[in-house]
């Protein structure tokens, strides 16, 4: 049986795909798995704000909550840069858990997602400065464009982020068929343990 510590260098031969998945644990470094996760709970912040906080009547308390909006939003924007960043460079690399149409429609999703968000921060901070918001009525940001402006780009940060939320209830859910079906251990793949601790970049691919 092989030690968790084994090395290993994913070539794409289906015998090294085998090995692969007999090294306990198989699972992103803890710097992956955090930028994730930090990822998807902003995103859903994000989003439950983004479509409750007009409900609200005109006030400073709908002010200071959608300034909470856009201070998330920032953050999202960093967060999202950082993990593309980090996977690039020195996240760890997983062996697929499978090849074929699944393993190309999960690559598609993933790289779907990374230019949605990367869409989605970009309008919504282009919006910050369409609005000339008034960040906690404390100070406003520099007015970009004109009245029309600003309404096609708010109106398109709305739209890429349902087209957003859609893609991540897809991707959980197959994340989900993968746990309690295929049963191959890829949701585990994004949750830290002790043994994760090290940052390590392998040869593999995701």
């Amino acid at each position: 049986m092989l030690r968790s510590d084994t090395p290993f260098v994913w070539t794409g031969r289906q015998e090294d795909l085998e090995r692969a998945l007999k090294v306990s644990p198989e699972i992103y470094d803890n710097t992956t798995i955090t930028l994730h996760w930090a990822t998807a709970i902003l995103v859903a912040i994000q989003f439950l704000i983004g479509t409750t906080t007009n409900f609200l009547p005109r006030g400073p308390l709908r002010v200071d909550i959608w300034s909470i909006h856009v201070m998330f939003g920032f953050t999202l924007a960093i967060v999202v840069v950082a993990g593309m960043i980090w996977r690039a460079i020195r996240g760890r690399r997983l062996p697929p858990p499978e090849r074929g149409v699944r393993h190309l429609l999960a690559v598609t999703t993933h790289r779907l997602l990374d230019l949605l968000l990367l869409i989605m921060v970009a309008f919504g901070i282009t919006n910050v400065f369409a609005h000339a918001f008034p960040l906690f009525n404390l100070w406003h940001f520099p007015r970009l464009g004109d009245e029309d402006f600003m309404r096609s780009v708010n109106a398109w940060h709305g739209i890429v982020a349902n087209i957003i939320i859609t893609v991540v209830l897809l991707h959980s859910a197959a994340a989900l068929f993968h746990h309690y079906v295929i049963k191959d251990g890829v949701l585990r793949r994004m949750w830290s343990s002790p043994q994760s601790s090290g940052d390590h970049r392998g040869s593999g691919h995701q």
